[in-house]
């Protein structure tokens, strides 16, 4: 990575602390959710969700 700031962020779907860079080297870009899966998010979240839950979300695909 390079010149990017971790955040330190709780998620909003179960209150877990965890950091993000909010980039493409993210560890949430290599998860894999559909279309409809990201849509549905956003309409309930308004910001990024633990790995530990978008993994959840993308097994239940």
């Amino acid at each position: 990575m390079s010149n990017t700031s971790v955040m330190k962020k709780s998620c909003p779907r179960c209150g877990k602390t965890f950091e993000c860079v909010h980039t493409a080297d993210c560890w949430c870009a290599k998860i894999h959710l559909s279309d409809v899966a990201k849509a549905k998010l956003k309409m309930q979240f308004n910001d990024c969700l633990c790995e530990s839950c978008l993994r959840e979300i993308a097994a239940e695909e």
